[in-house]
């Protein structure tokens, strides 16, 4: 069993995170970036097919990490603004484990996740495994005008699988998640309005 939260070094490239900017930038242009945009400090992004499909890709790895067999639930997108605090919480009941993965530049690793207390510092390239559910986490403000940050949700009962959705990148059921989300929505990200100007 997980005691808590581990980080995994190095388990994403530069050309995948490249890949991801590039993939964000070509939905942004096609309008199939999906969630909410309410907030003016933090911006969500729900089951992005890409997100959805590095989250099944995922699962064996949690699985082993964590000793016991684990299902992928959902993922979701948050593009943190300056100055926003992620308040200290524990994960809903459907979530048992998250895969946390920064979207970012070398210049922007310096924005710690706090687990109980204790500081967890992530490079370019980590990935953090966090019970959530059991530790309270939370983060201090956001140093950066935009920080990307992909969590990836993952749930030991069977009957959660998927979040009760029908597949992974299917949209949420009502019970789940009650407020309605948007279409077509944009993301503040300087790198991505560069692509999606010149390179997709």
């Amino acid at each position: 069993m997980l005691e808590g939260v581990c980080i995994i070094q190095n388990a994403i490239s530069e050309r995948e995170l490249d890949i991801i900017y590039r993939y964000l930038a070509v939905s942004e242009n096609i309008g199939q970036l999906k969630g909410n945009k309410d907030a003016t400090d933090a911006h969500m992004y729900y089951a992005l097919p890409y997100f959805e499909a590095m989250l099944s890709h995922y699962t064996d790895v949690i699985s082993q990490t964590v000793k016991e067999k684990v299902y992928p639930s959902y993922s979701f997108l948050w593009n943190y603004k300056k100055g926003y605090q992620l308040p200290r919480h524990k994960d809903r009941n459907s979530v048992d484990y998250i895969i946390s993965i920064g979207i970012h530049k070398q210049a922007e690793c310096e924005w710690p996740l706090f687990v109980d207390g204790k500081e967890m510092n992530m490079d370019v390239g980590d990935i953090l495994i966090l019970d959530g559910k059991r530790f309270e986490h939370w983060r201090e403000a956001c140093p950066y005008n935009n920080r990307l940050q992909l969590i990836l949700c993952y749930t030991r009962d069977p009957f959660l699988r998927f979040d009760k959705r029908v597949h992974l990148g299917f949209e949420p059921i009502p019970e789940v998640i009650t407020s309605p989300f948007k279409e077509h929505l944009t993301i503040d990200d300087d790198y991505i309005s560069e692509l999606r100007s010149l390179y997709v």
